[in-house]
C-alpha cells in the first residue's frame, strides 16, 4: 500500500458479527458529558464520562468475562473520567463500570452492554443466537446492547469486534474530531505552538492514526477517487498545515484547515465521491464540537443567532448529523 493512504478514520475490516439493527454498535449512547471532581478547586464541566454499565454473568465463562474487561478498557480510552467528586469518595461510591448480573439488580441504570449469554438479562429477554451477534434492545426506556453467540467462541468473537473495532475506533475518532475543532480555535487565536502540538499529539489530531491503522485493509480496496481524497487530507494535515503553523502564517493555516475539512465532508457526506460513512452519529455526543468552537469565540452572533461560518462555509456549510 502506498504511503499516505492509511490515514482515514473508518472501521477496521475485521470479520463483522451480525449487528441488529444495522449500525446498532455505532450509534449506541456509550458516553455522556457531566461534571467531575465536584468539591475540589479542579471541578470541571462537560467532561466525557461513561453512559453505560458493562454487565457479565456471575456464572459466565472467565474468557468471556475477560472480554467484558477489554470492552471496559477501550471505553476508558474514549472517556475522560469515570465521573465522581468528593462526596462520592467520602461515601465510597466511585461510579461502577464493570458489574455482574447479580450486582446489576441493586443498581440504577440507564444503558447497559451485556457481554455473554449466561446471565439474567439475556434470560429475561429470551434471546438466543446462532452466530456472533451484537444486538440492541430497548426496554422500559432503557437501551441494552447484547454481545453474544451460539457458543463461547462466537461470543468472544463478537466481543472482540465491539472492543477492537467499534470502541477502539470511536475513541480515536472523537479525539481527532474535537481536536480538529480546537485546532481551528488555536489558529484563530494565533496560538501556533499549541496548534502544532495538537496536530502531532497521539491523543490530538494524530489520534486518527489508530483508526487509520485499523482501516488499512479496507482502504486498500477503495476506488482511486476516494484514495485521492485520503491522500490529499494526509498531505494537508501532516505536511502543509504543520509547515504553515511553524511559519506562523495564520491566513495560510486557516485556508489549509478549511481545505482539510472539505476532505472530511467528502467522505462523511459523499461530496464528489461515494459516501463512506453510512450512519448518522449520535447528536448528543457529536454536538460537543459546537461548545468547543464557542469556547474559542468562533461562534459569532448574527441576527440574534449563533453563526458557524468560521468553520462551515462553501461546500462545508451543511450542518447536522
Amino acid at each position: 500500500m502506498r504511503k499516505g493512504l492509511l490515514l482515514l478514520p473508518f472501521s477496521v475490516a475485521l470479520a463483522q458479527p451480525v449487528i441488529e439493527p444495522n449500525f446498532a454498535d455505532k450509534v449506541f449512547p456509550y458516553i455522556t458529558y457531566g461534571e467531575v471532581w465536584k468539591g475540589t478547586p479542579a471541578m470541571s464541566k462537560d467532561v466525557a464520562i461513561p453512559n453505560v454499565l458493562i454487565v457479565y454473568g456471575s456464572k459466565e465463562d472467565p474468557e468471556v468475562v475477560a472480554q467484558a474487561g477489554k470492552i471496559a478498557f477501550y471505553l476508558g480510552q474514549w472517556v475522560e473520567d469515570i465521573g465522581f467528586g468528593v462526596e462520592e469518595v467520602k461515601q465510597s461510591k466511585i461510579p461502577p463500570l464493570l458489574v455482574s448480573d447479580t450486582q446489576l439488580k441493586n443498581l440504577q441504570w440507564k444503558n447497559i452492554i451485556v457481554v455473554g449469554t449466561k446471565n439474567s438479562v439475556v434470560k429475561e429477554l429470551k434471546l438466543t443466537f446462532k452466530k456472533p451477534t451484537i444486538k440492541m434492545v430497548e426496554k422500559d426506556g432503557k437501551k441494552i446492547l447484547v454481545v453474544g453467540g451460539a457458543n463461547k467462541e462466537q461470543t468472544i468473537e463478537a466481543a472482540k469486534y465491539l472492543a477492537d473495532d467499534t470502541l477502539n475506533s470511536k475513541a480515536a475518532a472523537y479525539k481527532t474530531f474535537f481536536s480538529f475543532v480546537a485546532l481551528r480555535g488555536y489558529i484563530e487565536k494565533g496560538e501556533f505552538d499549541a496548534a502544532l502540538r495538537l496536530v502531532r499529539s497521539p491523543v490530538g489530531i494524530s489520534a486518527c492514526g489508530k483508526k487509520m491503522s485499523l482501516a488499512a485493509p479496507m482502504v486498500a480496496q477503495w476506488p482511486d477517487d476516494i484514495k485521492a481524497v485520503v491522500k490529499k487530507r494526509n498531505t494537508i494535515l501532516y505536511h502543509e498545515l504543520p509547515k504553515a503553523l511553524e511559519e506562523r502564517n495564520k491566513e495560510k493555516a486557516v485556508a489549509l484547515w478549511k481545505e482539510a475539512m472539505l476532505t472530511c465532508y467528502q467522505c462523511h457526506q459523499g461530496i464528489g465521491i461515494p459516501q463512506v460513512r453510512k450512519f448518522k452519529p449520535v447528536a448528543e455526543i457529536h454536538s460537543k464540537h459546537q461548545r468547543i468552537a464557542e469556547s474559542f469565540g468562533l461562534l459569532q452572533l448574527s441576527n440574534g443567532q449563533k453563526s458557524c461560518t468560521a468553520c462551515h462555509t462553501g461546500q462545508t456549510q451543511i450542518r447536522g448529523y
